[in-house]
């Protein structure tokens, strides 16, 4: 029973933080979301700020399966591989996470800087690794440099999820595009412009 109670709390607050914002959503709100008490809300999470942020964690939880030591034991190539599938997955499982980064991109918060620091910094050193790894061993172009490259993959796989509703409006072909689809394309693109070609 108070699992179910924590779950119906944290699935009113994904629902009503990813509409309304961070500040605009009171703890009355989502207890009331959540037909609960809102004393429940410091019970199981310790405050609002603490629920937002374990409303991030949880629709992004399927970093930890990128984020484990044996992603830094993958080729170069299959840990971008392994971090787009990861992308799609969260994607397509929790379309409101969307919501929240597009919050964050028009106004930063403190509250969005626990999920950089804990996850996506250590998403980042991870490809980075994998890129110089493959720089190193000669399977990437030795004239790459390392930020921007992984700032136009992150966009890259993430910008499609971003922008699905306005390119499906553009092009009716677009719609006819699956997840999956352009996931494939995007890799074969991305990989034919990092990839070290023999010499002629």
């Amino acid at each position: 029973m108070e699992d179910d109670s924590k779950q119906r709390l944290l699935q009113a607050a994904i629902q009503l933080f990813a509409a309304h914002g961070f500040e605009s959503v009171s703890i009355r709100q989502i207890a009331k979301e959540a037909e609960t008490n809102s004393a429940m809300i410091s019970y199981y999470f310790g405050s609002k700020q603490k629920l937002y942020e374990a409303a991030i964690d949880a629709q992004a939880a399927a970093l930890h399966e990128f984020l484990t030591p044996k992603t830094a034991e993958l080729t170069p190539q299959e840990v971008f591989l392994r971090y787009a599938h990861t992308l799609q997955k969260i994607h397509v499982c929790n379309p409101t996470l969307l919501q929240f980064i597009c919050r964050e991109f028009a106004a930063p918060s403190a509250h969005f800087e626990t999920f950089i620091q804990k996850r996506l910094h250590q998403v980042f050193l991870l490809l980075a690794d994998a890129l110089q790894r493959g720089i190193d061993e000669g399977i990437f172009r030795p004239d790459i440099e390392i930020v921007p490259t992984l700032v136009l993959w992150a966009g890259m796989v993430n910008f499609y999820y971003l922008s699905r509703n306005l390119h499906q409006r553009i092009s009716p072909e677009a719609q006819a595009c699956s997840e999956a689809a352009y996931m494939e394309h995007a890799c074969k693109i991305f990989f034919a412009g990092i990839e070290r070609r023999p010499a002629p």
